[in-house]
């Protein structure tokens, strides 16, 4: 196996990415094909939702690739997937008061609408239409219910905010299931059209969540300041919140929690809560977590999946995820 032909492996799926739309476009039309309103309200979403040019939510077509050699009959999930996200992601930012329907040329109540179909109707409706053994249809339904459901039970952990110990195991778990649920969902899809057993399905969920882990703490660390931490000022508790919290001195602990509660109405407390977590000393503590979970996912990997372009892809997906989750550079300087 040469660099090139990682190289590949990797334009194959820009390649897919390329073809992704199309093929979103004709999944709504055709199930919305007798719901015209409906239809033309999803894909005014869809139209919007940046997240559409993420490679990492293709995570489906190199995972087949890896088992079988071909990903083209991953797409499917990739439909599905882009679905689910567009629906998951901007419903998030209607309760968050960050997305205007008016970019859309819709309103609130439309936006709320199509969002929940995305979220909910339009995935089961690209598995119903599959030609896929009907067996099969019922797994990946079961699938995505799973997912769905440990989903919002994950955002609504990030509403609760009521912990007051067990910071790290209770944030990871709202991860787990916000985040990962969705990026497990499509590995063990792609496992299972692969043909694979319940327990390599099994593995492959597993591996799934992780990578999905290091995703949410990628999206945490996108922000470059703190005016523009929409964790901060929505008081959103993330895994580097609950490192400092778990680990600093409890006198130190209290008052980055007290810093934390008003944050989103103190601009002052958002510079003191992203100064104390940029501070080196967490910044290095929490760096050395995301490493143990970036070996964690790659070591699951090597279990997973033989040698081959389409696992580097995967690796090369790991690696960039915890590389962006990182706060320090290479010399450990807080970035």
């Amino acid at each position: 196996m040469t660099s090139k032909d990682a190289q590949a492996a990797y334009d194959l799926l820009l390649g897919h990415q390329r073809q992704l739309a199309p093929a979103v476009d004709s999944a709504v039309r055709t199930a919305c094909a007798d719901a015209p309103e409906l239809q033309r309200a999803v894909l005014a979403l869809l139209e919007t939702d940046a997240s559409s040019g993420s490679l990492f939510r293709l995570l489906a077509l190199p995972v087949h690739g890896a088992l079988t050699g071909d990903v083209e009959p991953a797409v499917p999930v990739c439909v599905l997937s882009r679905l689910w996200w567009a629906g998951a992601e901007i419903l998030d930012d209607v309760m968050d008061g960050q997305f205007d329907p008016r970019t859309a040329g819709l309103s609130a109540a439309a936006v709320t609408v199509a969002s929940t179909a995305c979220l909910t109707l339009l995935p089961q409706e690209v598995i119903v239409r599959q030609r896929f053994p009907d067996e099969l249809k019922a797994a990946f339904g079961r699938e995505l219910n799973r997912a769905t459901i440990e989903s919002a039970d994950g955002q609504l952990a990030d509403m609760a905010q009521n912990a007051t110990s067990d910071f790290w195991k209770r944030t990871m778990t709202g991860y787990d299931g916000k985040t990962g649920a969705a990026y497990g969902r499509d590995a063990a899809m792609a496992a299972m059209l692969a043909g694979r057993t319940e327990q390599e399905v099994r593995g492959w969920r597993v591996f799934g969540r992780l990578f999905g882990v290091l995703r949410q703490t990628a999206n945490d660390r996108a922000a470059a300041t703190a005016e523009q931490d929409a964790d901060l000022a929505n008081g959103t508790p993330t895994l580097l919140l609950a490192y400092a919290l778990e680990t600093l001195p409890s006198a130190e602990a209290e008052e980055l929690g007290r810093a934390h509660t008003h944050a989103p109405r103190d601009a002052h407390a958002r510079g003191a809560v992203w100064d104390r977590l940029r501070r080196p000393d967490v910044a290095a503590g929490y760096d050395r977590r995301i490493a143990t979970l970036r070996q964690r996912a790659s070591d699951l990997l090597q279990q997973l999946a033989a040698p081959s372009p389409h696992r580097d892809v995967i690796q090369w997906m790991v690696g960039v995820s915890a590389a962006s989750s990182q706060l320090t550079d290479q010399d450990g300087i807080a970035a």
